[in-house]
């Protein structure tokens, strides 16, 4: 990515038109996709599992939960699949293990 490309971050909480009420307020709550984006990009430098990203976060939170929003494993892992579908995020080819000891895709930011 060159440094005079822009990175739209203006993305919006969705939730499926057959989604319960319930996803839909949660959806409509979002106010932080940006920041958990932008963190995501940096802990992303150095590749690593959904699980491995999940830890680093929760780790960067705890140091600093004010640059740092709170933010779901769940959700950690939907803002990184949309950086991936943005190009911002890509397969390093390699394969990590889940706890569980299943083969997991490895991510690392493009730039």
């Amino acid at each position: 990515m060159s440094t005079q490309e822009v990175i739209d971050f203006d993305a919006v909480a969705r939730a499926r038109v057959d989604d319960p009420v319930t996803s839909h307020e949660a959806a409509a709550s979002v106010t932080h996709i940006t920041a958990t984006k932008e963190v995501i990009l940096r802990l992303l430098k150095k590749p690593a599992t959904d699980v491995e990203l999940v830890d680093r976060y929760k780790n960067a939170h705890e140091l600093d939960p004010v640059s740092v929003p709170r933010a779901s494993e769940s959700g950690i892992r939907s803002r990184r699949a949309e950086l991936a579908n943005a190009g911002l995020v890509v397969e390093t080819g390699q394969f990590g293990r889940t706890p569980a000891g299943r083969k997991a895709t490895i991510w690392v930011t493009r730039f």
